[in-house]
């Protein structure tokens, strides 16, 4: 058996409700985690799989209502999601960690197979997101520095690599894309509901992970690409990008040289939001792995 890195007590902003009545049995191993343990495959009623589902309609809704009421996308929102994604996989974690789990997913090996290699391919773009992640923290306090001197060459040089690794970032999502098709596979051979229930929810799962990293990969991207403009009735308009308003900001201080006072406290807003999505994927980053331990676990042991 593969070990798991270790985790780090963490609390998530929200607190899920009470798990149903449940008739199974608990019994604690060694250490502080608890396994549910049972005699029949996990159910709805389940506290584990009860627990995971709350979190992903939880991250949904948030997601979904946060993009209606507000079209920009702010480092709070992001830091949320990167929070909740990791919970998300750590009760996922927690799932598969069940005999009854690896018992129903032992029935279907060739798809355990492509969710292994759909996994390894996100635990690849996060290692890589990371190391594009501390490349952003050298500019950005590169661009510290400059401001402060008001060297204007060495602004202009922090840009161009700071545009460059959005652009690494951004050739990110077609691996992420591949991975979608994916999800419209089906198990074979089974008609057990209990079997189908988890495969749905691992695809769940997946599907949050693609989502939130799209989204956060192309912020990072779109803030540091230069801005279009169009003309429309005689108005100067700028097109509407969906870029990180934080990092937008900070972009805009470095191309403007009037308030050194306010461009000096922009570009720290860059560097405490590099500083948070690096915190956030790293510890997604983790998760991934021992996500993928645990379903490696399940054809090995």
């Amino acid at each position: 058996m593969v070990a798991h890195f270790r985790r780090s007590v963490s609390f998530s902003n929200t607190t899920p409700p009470p798990p149903p009545p449940s008739s199974f049995s608990t019994s604690k191993t060694v250490g502080k985690k608890v396994h549910f343990r049972s005699t029949s495959l996990p159910t709805r009623s389940h506290p584990i799989l009860f627990q995971l589902k709350y979190h992903l309609n939880q991250l949904k809704s948030h997601w979904a209502s946060q993009s209606i009421l507000d079209q920009s996308l702010h480092f709070d929102r992001v830091s949320d999601a990167l929070i909740r994604l990791r919970i998300i996989l750590e009760s996922l974690d927690d799932l598969l960690d069940l005999a009854p789990s690896r018992d129903s997913l032992r029935r279907h090996p060739e798809w355990v197979e492509r969710v292994l290699e759909d996994f390894l391919v996100m635990v690849d773009v996060y290692g890589t997101f990371q190391m594009q992640i501390s490349m952003l923290k050298q500019c950005i306090v590169t661009a510290l520095l400059a401001t402060k001197r008001k060297d204007v060459l060495k602004k202009v040089a922090c840009l161009k690599g700071l545009k460059k690794s959005g652009g690494e970032i951004n050739k990110l999502m077609p691996f992420l894309q591949a991975i979608r098709l994916h999800l419209n596979v089906d198990v074979t051979g089974s008609d057990q509901n209990t079997d189908l229930e988890l495969v749905g929810v691992i695809k769940d799962v997946i599907e949050v992970i693609i989502v939130i990293s799209e989204t956060v990969f192309s912020g990072i991207h779109e803030s540091f690409e230069t801005r279009k403009v169009s003309w429309m009735m005689g108005l100067k308009k700028t097109k509407r990008e969906k870029g990180i308003k934080e990092l937008e900001n900070g972009i805009w201080s470095l191309k403007n040289f009037n308030d050194e006072e306010l461009n000096k406290k922009m570009m720290q807003n860059v560097e405490e939001c590099i500083d948070g999505i690096e915190c956030g994927s790293e510890r997604v980053f983790r998760s991934l792995i021992n996500t993928r331990v645990s379903l490696l676990n399940v054809l090995t042991q």
